[in-house]
């Protein structure tokens, strides 16, 4: 009888090691709950940027063929951004106190 009982004892010990390992395994393995949780935020974030750096490239191709056929654009970035003129004009800047 007390073989028996030892027997069980085992048993059921080794079941419980086995469930706790699968369930450690479920919850905090590879492929477990809180890795997908954080893989799926990860994946989130990263659509979002790639969203907003799509939008940038989408601005700098219009601005690109702006300045490719606009010439009016291209004088107005010369004038801004440059400070260029064309000949025979005055350059009057001023400056905030």
């Amino acid at each position: 009888m007390n073989i028996r009982k030892r027997l069980i004892q085992l048993t059921i010990t080794a079941v419980a090691t086995i469930l706790a390992a699968m369930a450690w395994s479920f919850s905090f393995g590879e492929t477990g709950f809180w890795n997908q949780y954080k893989l799926k935020k990860q994946i989130a974030h990263l659509e979002f940027e790639a969203d907003s750096l799509k939008k940038i490239l989408e601005i700098r191709k219009l601005e690109g063929e702006r300045l490719q056929k606009d010439s009016f654009y291209i004088e107005s970035i010369a004038r801004t951004q440059f400070g260029m003129s064309k000949k025979g004009e005055d350059v009057y800047q001023f400056i905030d106190d």
